[in-house]
């Protein structure tokens, strides 16, 4: 039986695309994906959309240690500040909201 997983360095990225956009095992157009883990952090791969074929292969050369070390941390202070502008967001609406709600019983107030 084959090894899937041994043929992960076919395909290669060059200036006019993907060389293998088909998968070797079985034909099926292969899908760019981003890995997002720990040890591949924001390293690209093809990959079979066949959930049976499991056969993938690496666009992106390996990235040095610091690298490997520092984009997590990275990711992790991304989505802190993102979820901080969130909050700030939606604060800054009821802030508005309050403001012409205030400007409303003001205007009333000078009509009665």
């Amino acid at each position: 039986m084959r090894n899937n997983r041994s043929s992960r360095n076919q395909g290669r990225w060059n200036a006019s695309g993907i060389d293998e956009m088909f998968c070797n095992v079985c034909g099926r157009r292969r899908l760019i994906h981003t890995a997002l883990t720990d040890t591949n952090p924001g390293r690209r791969f093809l990959s079979c959309p066949n959930s049976g074929c499991n056969h993938f292969t690496w666009i992106d050369p390996l990235m040095c240690d610091q690298v490997v070390q520092i984009i997590p941390g990275l990711l992790k202070n991304l989505n802190k500040m993102e979820a901080q502008l969130k909050r700030k967001t939606g604060r800054e609406r009821k802030l508005w909201i309050c403001l012409v709600l205030s400007w409303l019983v003001v205007g009333i107030w000078f009509e009665l």
